[in-house]
């Protein structure tokens, strides 16, 4: 069995650490205080969040993903699949048609699972107000056994058209849930300031900030060890040393290149750096589809300002070193041309340097040398 996962969230033996701020943020949740977590995507949040609450007695997690959310109707829809997930009794679908029937809720059946689903009428114009009734579901659930609505990704609710009457009738409602702690979770630094730290915005100062980190690198690496070790596998310092510099320490991304340097070895194998080289082709190999299909997203230009960014070393992209080694005569043109890449989130920007979320798509335009 392989013993490294990614992609998902872990719990339990395949966590890893963080004592520290399970403590901090147990304190938060019996004190119904709401929080804001932030931190790189895929250095795990998520799933700090998930055993924190796991290891309370008394305590459900109400996990709701807004990952690229673009309406009110996909607001109410997650909120209301997360809870149906968590509560699934046939006499509480009751109590949901009933607390939502304003917004025409319909019964179904999951043709996959076979479970009983329940789905807004699309012919029904949601707008910010409809979200008043589907917290007070949630207020609804918590007076039965305590949750912890958890929102992941919360900074992409600024996609949505009326973003500041969302946030308005947000706060207007959770105000008043004294007893339910609310988790904001996200990985867009500015995008997460502008909603809880601008002034002007209607979650300014609504929770209390922590910013989740990579794990402590020798707790990680024995961690590491460990896990090979299930299969009489041993790794070098140097190994494990390139693969911390080769994703930036983000927990997920270790994980990954883990579970591929497993694949590619033996039992009894003592792990060195020359076996990267294999690891990163199964890597490419699996990915491939969509790197290419990133590439087909992207203008010459476009393309050839994020091959700067990957092969250039950290040069700033708007300095004369960068334009002369990508031959480009303007900052301004690559300024311009790396909105693009930023928006699709193949980059983000961290203060004045730009980084891949994927590493490996980084690596892999550097071994294709495109």
């Amino acid at each position: 069995m392989i013993p490294f996962k990614y992609g998902s969230v872990v719990s339990g033996k395949d966590f890893c650490g963080r004592k520290d701020y399970i403590k901090e943020l147990s304190k938060f949740v019996v004190s119904s205080q709401n929080v804001l977590i932030q931190g790189e995507r895929r250095i795990g949040k998520t799933s700090l969040i998930y055993e924190t609450v796991r290891k309370m007695k008394n305590y459900r997690p109400l996990l709701i993903d807004l990952m690229e959310i673009k309406t009110s109707h996909d607001f109410c829809q997650r909120i209301i699949k997360s809870i149906i997930t968590l509560e699934f009794k046939s006499n509480f679908l009751v109590k949901v048609l009933k607390y939502l029937s304003s917004l025409r809720p319909q019964l179904g059946i999951d043709p996959l699972t076979g479970l009983p689903t329940v789905s807004l009428d699309p012919s029904v114009e949601l707008t910010p107000e409809s979200l008043e009734e589907v917290f007070d579901l949630i207020k609804e659930i918590n007076n039965k056994k305590n949750v912890v609505v958890v929102f992941d990704e919360f900074q992409d609710v600024l996609n949505l058209s009326d973003a500041g009457k969302t946030l308005a009738v947000l706060r207007s409602k959770i105000q008043y849930h004294n007893n339910i702690p609310y988790i904001f979770a996200g990985s867009i630094r500015n995008k997460m300031d502008e909603i809880f730290i601008r002034p002007d915005s209607p979650l300014f100062k609504s929770a209390v900030p922590m910013t989740v980190g990579p794990l402590q690198k020798k707790e990680f690496s024995d961690f590491i060890r460990k896990k090979f070790s299930t299969g009489k596998r041993t790794i070098t310092n140097n190994t494990l040393e390139q693969i911390f510099k080769i994703t930036d320490n983000i927990t997920g991304d270790i994980q990954q290149l883990c579970e591929a340097l497993w694949s590619v070895t033996s039992y009894n194998d003592s792990i060195s750096e020359d076996r990267l080289r294999d690891t990163f082709e199964l890597i490419f190999a699996r990915e491939a589809k969509s790197y290419e299909l990133i590439l087909s997203e992207l203008t010459a230009l476009q393309f050839k300002c994020l091959a700067g960014l990957a092969k250039s070393g950290g040069m700033p992209p708007t300095s004369s070193s960068f334009l002369k080694f990508t031959g480009i005569s303007q900052p301004s043109s690559v300024t311009k041309a790396l909105s693009k890449p930023l928006k699709l989130k193949i980059i983000f920007k961290v203060n004045n340097e730009y980084r891949f979320f994927n590493p490996f798509f980084k690596a892999w335009i550097s071994y294709k040398n495109l």
